[in-house]
C-alpha cells in the first residue's frame, strides 16, 4: 500500500514539475502553445499565469467555447490564434489586448464580434472565416492599422460602410457569403490591392471602387451573376484592367509560375453554345 501511495505522490510531483517547466518555457519564449490539447469549455485559468510575458497564444484545434474575462492579463499579447474551436462569442475584455497585431478566429461558431474590437488599434490582421457572422460592429472603423481582413464562408448580406474608414487595408476576402453588392465606401481604400468576393450574388461594381481604389490590381468575382460586359462598361474599369495587366506582366518578367489559365480575369465569362 505504501508503494502505491508513494507512486501516486511521485506521479503528482512529476506532473507539477512538467507544468512548471512548461510555464517557464512559455515565459522565456513568450509563446504559449496549447494546440491540439483537447481543451474543453473555457480556457483553463492556470494557463493565464504567464500574464504579460506572453507575446503569442495559440490554442488552435481544441473545443473551447469561451475565453475567460481575465484574458486581459495577456496585456503584451501580439498574436492570438483561436482557430478550430467552438467559440460563439468573444469577451468584451478583449479590448484590453491593445498590443494585439494578429487575431485568428477561423472555424468557430461566432455570430458577432464585440464592439470593443475597435479598441485594438494595432491590429493588422483579422481572420474570422468559416463562422456564422452576419455583420461587423461599427467599431471596426477604428482599426486604422488593419491591412488584412478575411471573412469568407460567413453569412454576410452586406459589407458595412464603416469598413471604408480602415484606410490601411490592402486585402479583403468576403468570398462565399450572401453579398448582393459592394458598397461605394470601399472606394476610400487607396491602399487596397486585393478584393475577393467569389461565390456571392453581386451583379455590379460601383464606379467608386474602380476609381477610388487606386492600388487595386486583383478583383475576383467568380460565381457571381455579374458579367464581363457589365464590368467593362463600368466607369473606371479600364484603370483596374491596366493595373491587373501590369501585375501579370511583372510576374512573367520575374518568371513567377502562373496557373494553367494564365491571366485570371476575375470573373466568369459566359460559355458560348456551339
Amino acid at each position: 500500500m505504501g508503494n502505491c501511495c508513494g507512486g501516486a505522490a511521485s506521479n503528482d510531483n512529476n506532473i507539477n514539475r512538467n507544468k512548471a517547466r512548461r510555464e517557464q518555457a512559455w515565459m522565456t519564449t513568450g509563446t504559449v502553445s496549447v494546440r491540439d490539447s483537447k481543451l474543453k469549455a473555457d480556457f483553463p485559468h492556470h494557463r493565464l499565469d504567464v500574464g504579460s510575458a506572453a507575446k503569442t497564444l495559440d490554442a488552435t484545434n481544441n473545443r473551447l467555447t469561451a475565453l475567460p474575462p481575465n484574458i486581459s492579463t495577456f496585456s503584451s499579447l501580439q498574436r492570438l490564434i483561436l482557430a478550430a474551436n467552438q467559440l460563439s462569442t468573444l469577451p468584451v475584455q478583449i479590448s484590453a489586448l491593445t498590443s494585439l497585431k494578429v487575431l485568428v478566429l477561423d472555424s468557430n461558431r461566432l455570430v458577432s464580434l464585440p464592439e470593443e474590437i475597435g479598441a485594438l488599434s494595432r491590429l493588422e490582421r483579422l481572420s474570422a472565416s468559416q463562422n456564422a457572422l452576419i455583420s461587423l460592429p461599427a467599431g471596426i472603423s477604428s482599426l486604422q492599422s488593419l491591412t488584412v481582413l478575411k471573412l469568407s464562408k460567413n453569412k454576410f448580406s452586406r459589407i458595412p460602410d464603416e469598413l471604408g474608414a480602415c484606410s490601411a487595408l490592402e486585402e479583403i476576402d468576403f468570398a462565399d457569403n450572401y453579398l448582393q453588392e459592394l458598397p461605394e465606401s470601399l472606394g476610400s481604400l487607396k491602399r487596397l490591392k486585393v478584393l475577393s468576393a467569389d461565390q456571392n450574388r453581386i451583379a455590379a461594381v460601383p464606379p467608386a471602387v474602380f476609381k477610388g481604389c487606386t492600388s487595386l490590381h486583383t478583383l475576383t468575382l467568380h460565381e457571381n451573376p455579374i458579367t464581363i460586359e457589365v464590368m467593362e462598361a463600368t466607369e473606371g474599369y479600364d484603370e483596374l484592367e491596366r493595373r491587373r495587366r501590369e501585375k501579370f506582366d511583372k510576374q512573367i518578367a520575374t518568371r513567377v509560375l502562373l496557373g494553367s489559365k494564365g491571366l485570371d480575369e476575375g470573373i466568369d465569362r459566359a460559355v458560348k453554345s456551339s
